[in-house]
This record gives structure tokens, sequence and C-alpha cells, in this order.
């Protein structure tokens, strides 16, 4: 059933004020990072702890803390993804590892996008994906007069999502679909996601959904918990 959401009333903090500098730095110290690629260990820490110290001044003011089913319309609309802690360098056996190439010798993972259809419980994640970077410095794609330069794939990922708790949101595969110049002659690729093509189901957890905690939200900046690993995403109003 559709969800019927008031409009968002969220407000960034007040200049000047604790929470405004500490985001600040957080969105600075991202914009350094490639959605978390080019983060080592000591980098995801130290976004770790902007993060908690932006919780705690959310928790002291009482706001940036969406509350839902009543603060669903704060998360509607198109956010790009500016980290996730999934694409962070990690310590481990074999020493210091930098964080997760977003560029590799097959292809380039472009911007990311959640974009909330909160009256229809549906989120939709787009992905860009291209020929790498060495393939596109050749000029080869520009010869190609089916692509003419444009090689772009967009790949869009379908959730329905539901209540889990105050702060939280279970979500389900439902479809998904795939466009590019090629396949755009023909419409949009579709491919069900749902298992064996049953319908979704998010009123309780099962092996098959996953949950996202919405820590901080204040309509241009948002940022969530969630995933097996319990991956800590940060997301910028698009």
């Amino acid at each position: 059933d559709a969800v019927v959401v008031a409009e968002s009333q969220s407000k960034l903090p007040p200049p000047l004020s604790a929470a405004a500098e500490i985001r600040a730095t957080l969105l600075a110290r991202l914009a350094e990072l490639d959605r978390g690629s080019r983060a080592m260990p000591e980098d995801a820490v130290e976004v770790a702890q902007l993060v908690e110290q932006l919780e705690e001044e959310a928790a002291k003011a009482g706001l940036w803390r969406p509350s839902f089913p009543r603060d669903l319309g704060e998360l509607d609309g198109r956010w790009r993804l500016a980290y996730n802690s999934a694409f962070a360098g990690t310590d481990g056996l074999g020493g210091r590892r930098p964080g997760t190439s977003l560029d590799t010798p097959v292809l380039q993972v472009g911007e990311i996008y959640q974009v909330y259809r909160v009256n229809e419980s549906k989120v939709d994640t787009v992905i860009t994906v291209r020929p790498p970077s060495w393939l596109q410095k050749t000029g080869v794609l520009d010869l190609l007069p089916v692509i003419e330069g444009d090689a772009d794939t967009e790949i869009t990922l379908t959730q329905q999502f539901d209540v889990a708790r105050f702060d939280t949101l279970r979500f389900a595969f439902v479809d998904g679909q795939v466009v590019n110049r090629v396949i755009g002659m023909f419409g949009a690729l579709r491919f069900p996601l749902a298992l064996l093509g049953f319908t979704s189901d998010t009123s309780k957890d099962t092996p098959f959904t996953d949950v996202l905690e919405t820590k901080y939200c204040d309509g241009e900046l948002r940022i969530s918990t969630g995933g097996r690993n319990r991956e800590l995403r940060v997301y910028t109003r698009a």
C-alpha cells in the first residue's frame, strides 16, 4: 500500500554551531575519499569518529534523527552516495590495504544514487558503469557509430521497503533494469530480482531482506548503517 507522509521539515544545523562545524569537516574529508575507495584504515576511523560526533550533537539538540513512518518524507527524492565504509581500506594479515578501486582494468564505476519513492514504498539504486579509463583514453569508443562516445551503462536495482523500527527500514529486491545507447534502441532491459518471481515480503526479517538504520538526516546530508556487515553509508542530496 502507498505510504502517505508529511512534507519534510528538516533544517540544517545553525551556522557556527558545533554540529555545523563537524558536518562541514565530515563533508570536506569525504570529498577527498571518492566514496571511500581512496580511504586508508585511518581515514575510515576518522570518518566514523566524525559521524559519531555529529550523532552526539543531534542527540543533544533533539534534531536530525528521523522517526518513521512520520518522517519518511525526509528521505524522498534523489541522493548521491558520498561514502561507503565497504569501499574503504582495511588492516589485515597482509598488512594495510587501500580501498576498493572503482576504476578497474575491466570497468569504471561512476556515480551511485539512491532514489526514494516514498509514496510507493520503493527505492531505486542507480549505478553508472562505463569502460575503464585506459580504454576511454584510446579514443576507440568515439569511433563506434552506435555509441558515439557515450558508453555509459545505467543499472537500476529496485527494492521495496517497510518500516522495521522507528529509525530503521527493511528492504527486499523487486526488479531491475539495464539501459545504454545500444540497449536503449530497443527499450530498457528489465529483469526480476525477487526470489523465483515470488512477491517480496518486507513485513519481517528473512534471509532475503536487509535493514538500513538512519542515524542522521538534515534534508541535505543523510547517514545510515546497514547491510550484512553494518556498513556506514553517507549520502548527500542530489
